[in-house]
């Protein structure tokens, strides 16, 4: 089965440096590539790109329409595509519907609620030109079926992922006062902030993603026990390994929002103390592999930390179940085969249809 790849990002020879020096967790994208031995097209391919209606697309519609664009054009050359997100998946599958095309299309589906999206759904059919689709949570498992009229023969719900072996634990001792908060979208820094306001404890808030380019301001006239900074990978990993507890303050929505952070404290074998959203439900359960707490009530958060720091033995119980939780289901090798085999189940199916 001959795939393409078709990824938002530039993955490049800079990135495969960085992860063979052990400076980066290992990347989904390249991991599929392998394992697959397929091409990947990606904002490089598009900035390689000397054709003038690939560089068109890209100036009008954006990059991903770009790639997108790009694996339209090789659709006779391959039996497979996968694209990993709708800003990516929707274009191609559209471009699809008027082809006489065979290949069939995976997709990653992050988020499908917004309404310029839903449209693509209920008035331009663009599931019909998608032979599976990927969902992270079990909210967006319903809205696909339920809000979309998707069939459910064409969605599939898995784990998102860490790189489990970057981010493990390395038997460092603990500083018993430090907790650590990291990532960026639509976090609830404040509610934090007020939470751990006269507490006798260290909190260091990393407020960056590397999906975002645009970095987010500090908080001003922050506590002195909260400091703000930017981590790359490796010294994030070394913040987590510190640390005694580990807190994603999230603001309420519909999107299973700091699944990343998440999973890679959990991979370190942290208590996360994460904020049960509308989206973000389905990874921890309460009490056995992480704690939730109500979306902006720094009194019940605060009341977490108290406890967990008072009795770092359940600290350490829930942070080792988490481990064990990423190595069992959630690790990026586990991913990498779901994805694999949704490909190949979204490719026979295809190939039913077709034969039919």
């Amino acid at each position: 089965m001959k795939t393409l790849i078709l990824a938002a990002g530039r993955f490049g020879d800079a990135q495969r440096a960085s992860i063979a020096k052990g400076q980066e967790p290992r990347l989904d994208v390249f991991e599929l590539a392998a394992a697959l031995d397929s091409e990947v097209i990606d904002y490089l391919s598009v900035e390689a790109s000397r054709d003038n209606a690939v560089q068109l697309v890209a100036r009008t519609l954006g990059r991903s329409a770009a790639v997108a664009y790009l694996g339209f054009r090789r659709r006779h050359e391959v039996d497979a595509m996968f694209t990993a997100g709708e800003d990516i998946g929707l274009p191609l599958a559209l471009m699809l519907r008027g082809s006489s095309a065979h290949c069939s299309h995976t997709m990653i589906a992050h988020t499908l609620s917004p309404l310029k999206k839903r449209v693509l759904f209920e008035y331009a059919r663009a599931h019909e030109r998608m032979d599976r689709i990927i969902a992270y949570s079990s909210s967006e498992e319903r809205n696909m079926i339920h809000r979309l009229g998707i069939p459910a023969s064409k969605v599939q719900r898995i784990y998102y992922h860490a790189d489990q072996k970057f981010f493990h634990p390395d038997g460092r001792a603990i500083q018993p006062d430090l907790i650590c908060a990291a990532g960026q979208l639509l976090r609830d820094y404040d509610c934090l902030i007020e939470a751990v306001k006269g507490l006798d404890v260290r909190v260091q808030i990393a407020a960056a993603s590397p999906w975002i380019d645009r970095p987010m301001r500090e908080k001003k006239n922050l506590p002195t026990n909260v400091t703000w900074g930017r981590f790359n990978r490796h010294e994030l990993r070394d913040l987590y390994a510190r640390s005694a507890l580990a807190v994603v303050p999230i603001l309420q929505n519909e999107y299973q929002t700091g699944i990343a952070t998440i999973l890679e404290m959990m991979a370190m074998g942290k208590c996360v103390i994460a904020t049960r959203t509308r989206g973000q439900t389905d990874t921890i359960v309460d009490g056995e592999t992480g704690v939730y707490v109500p979306p902006s009530d720094p009194k019940a958060l605060r009341a977490q930390i108290v406890r967990l720091l008072n009795d770092p033995a359940e600290a350490r119980r829930i942070g080792e179940q988490a481990r064990r939780f990423m190595e069992e289901r959630a690790g990026l090798d586990h991913f990498v085969e779901r994805i694999v085999e949704a490909i190949r189940i979204g490719h026979t199916s295809r190939g039913n249809r077709n034969g039919a």
